[in-house]
């Protein structure tokens, strides 16, 4: 058995077993070496990405719980989680007797234990880590046998997971074993071969091929969702995106994982992307799904695998594209949503930029000095992004005028637009503020706002040195790693704090926040700790924005919005057709996230090599 962290003085005698079958059994059952902290909420126990951390043998004292899958899109055991609001706890000690018994003649050594509510969770450790379609198939065929058992936990590769033995309860104790440690310990350390999995996905071979038929089922169209994105370059399908990230594909486009894969690998190559780029995504755990279906192969295999696939796929997009290039000589290119306005180019000096871009500046340099103290705590937070990204905006345009739709700041802030448009309409009226008003929204044209300095601050603006730097709204990935970390973050980045210590002061933050920030930063490699201080990592924000799924949440957000635009303009071209506009026009108005830096891609071949 590992060391036990040894028990201060105090410690009852349940908290310390608790602390034992942690250290002995949460190492071994979790898909991979991370842990999640469970948070309150709006009252509601939540096990969120922002507050995952590194897995030690150290119980938290919090509510906590591991990962199932790892970054290969495996898992380490089956973990069956038989749930109280479904039947009661008298069901679940039936479905618990009846599932245990039944796993055990099929040869499967178990692992169980109790949470104080009255819950049960089935562990069946296995020899060889099983990829995702497998183990999913195995654990839905059971939940049709058995009530209680909540197949939720190996749904998701990303947020799937479970709080093991010894874990603390959201509502006082712990996940008590119902077996003696030492026995325990032993079944994970002897976990199940792949026969006795075989055989019991033998048994379950109808309620497999049922819940196969429920899942190949066609979609219903009164709920697919709405119009893909506007395109973007370099970027994936959000179909190939999901498959690459869930693992998950539709069955009539696909006959097979071998075929869905073959998918991914292809768009990729049709995307422009090198094999560095796909091979570091499924070595970092950005693309579980899709590492889930190279599993057969041995680690030696899977890179010659994924090789030869890469070869395939470019061999067949190269040879199409010369067959379509020989039979349509003309050359169409779509008109992308990152790009900027056409009439945001030309040359600085000839429309007279140099003014606008001082008084941008100035205006944001000044908003970054005061910020902290005129939107202080929580509820200034977005108001910050929002302003800030009216100043990128306004960099965008070289104009002090910003006429983009709340949508679109919407996407810069990782809100939604009417918390922004309310944002807005508080700012503008404030009289002397840090935005005007300056023309109402009018058919597709959005509201016109002018970036003001406030009067008690126009003698002070002269005095200020410029901020360097490009102007940064909410980056992706701080959608899910909070504002909090985004603050801490931001602070470490320009240079204005190295320690804890000094980031208290310059962030306005507790100091309990800023070392809950830092410990996410540094868990996720955002932040290296060294002996000068603490080291913020830009050139990982992209990784970890694909990693905790902002990127997702971005595109989706873009997909619903301009789903909203087109019926808008289908309104307008009946009701106001002199209003109207030409779509790639309107494309302009999408000016975030910003085009991608090729230094990330280049980074993406660093880290492969």
């Amino acid at each position: 058995m590992p060391p036990i962290p040894r028990d201060t003085p105090g410690d009852s005698v349940a908290f310390a077993t608790a602390r034992e079958a942690w250290a002995a059994c949460a190492p071994l059952l979790a898909g991979v070496a991370r842990v999640r902290i469970g948070v309150r909420s709006r009252g509601v126990l939540e096990y969120r990405t922002r507050d995952e951390r590194p897995l030690t043998s150290v119980l938290p004292a919090a509510p906590a719980a591991v990962r199932i899958y790892g970054p290969d899109g495996c898992c380490a055991a089956l973990c069956l989680d038989l749930d109280i609001g479904r039947g009661g706890p008298d069901a679940v000690a039936a479905d618990a007797t009846r599932l245990t018994g039944w796993l055990r003649e099929r040869g499967a050594r178990v692992v169980t234990d109790r949470s104080p509510t009255g819950g049960i969770h089935v562990y069946v450790p296995l020899e060889q880590r099983m990829p995702y379609e497998l183990t999913r198939e195995v654990v839905e065929a059971l939940a049709a046998s058995y009530p209680t058992l909540d197949a939720g936990p190996h749904r998701s590769l990303r947020t799937g997971c479970i709080r093991p033995p010894g874990a603390t309860h959201k509502r006082g104790g712990h996940q008590e074993l119902t077996m003696p440690l030492a026995a325990a310990y032993d079944a994970l350390r002897r976990p199940n071969s792949p026969e006795i999995l075989e055989e019991i996905r033998t048994h379950l071979r109808d309620e497999i091929a049922a819940w196969r038929t429920t899942r190949d089922a066609p979609q219903d169209p009164a709920h697919a969702p709405g119009p893909p994105p506007l395109g973007a370059p370099r970027a994936l399908s959000t179909r190939l995106q999901a498959i690459a990230a869930s693992g998950d594909y539709d069955r009539g486009r696909y006959g097979s994982p071998s075929e869905a894969r073959q998918g991914v690998i292809a768009g990729a190559v049709a995307a422009g992307w090198a094999l560095a780029d796909v091979a570091v995504r499924l070595a970092d755990g950005r693309w579980p799904g899709l590492a889930a279906m190279y599993a057969r192969y041995s680690l030696a295999q899977r890179a010659v695998s994924l090789s030869e696939d890469w070869r395939r796929a470019h061999h067949f997009i190269v040879i199409d594209r010369q067959k379509k290039s020989s039979t349509s000589p003309d050359s169409h290119v779509l008109k992308s949503h990152t790009s900027p306005p056409l009439t945001h180019g030309g040359d600085p000096a000839a429309r007279e930029a140099i003014p606008e871009h001082d008084h941008i500046r100035t205006w944001r340099t000044l908003l970054r000095a005061v910020e902290l103290h005129r939107f202080p705590g929580r509820r200034g937070h977005l108001t910050r992004f929002v302003l800030r990204a009216l100043g990128e905006a306004a960099h965008k345009s070289d104009s002090r005028h910003v006429a983009f739709g709340v949508r679109s700041i919407a996407v810069a802030t990782g809100a939604d637009y009417s918390t922004v448009a309310a944002v807005l309409r508080r700012l503008a009226a404030q009289p002397d503020g840090w935005v005007d008003l300056v023309e109402p929204a009018r058919g597709e044209h959005a509201d016109l706002y002018e970036l003001t300095i406030p009067a008690d601050l126009v003698d002070i603006a002269s005095d200020l040195r410029w901020d360097r730097g490009k102007a940064q709204a909410l980056r992706p990935a701080f959608r899910e790693l909070g504002h909090v970390a985004a603050f801490v973050f931001e602070a470490l980045e320009n240079n204005t704090a190295t320690t804890i210590t000094t980031l208290v002061p310059t962030t306005g933050l507790s100091r309990s926040a800023v070392a809950a920030a830092v410990d996410t930063l540094a868990s996720y490699g955002l932040v290296d700790r060294s002996p000068t201080g603490l080291v913020a990592r830009p050139d990982r924000l992209r990784a970890v924005a694909e990693l905790v799924g902002a990127l997702d949440a971005v595109t989706m957000q873009l997909r619903r919005y301009a789903y909203e635009r087109q019926i808008w303009r289908s309104y307008l071209a009946r009701h106001e057709p002199d209003c109207s506009r030409e779509l790639e026009d309107l494309i302009e108005d999408y000016w975030w996230p910003p085009e991608e830096d090729a230094a990330t891609w280049s980074l993406a071949g660093l880290v492969a090599a």
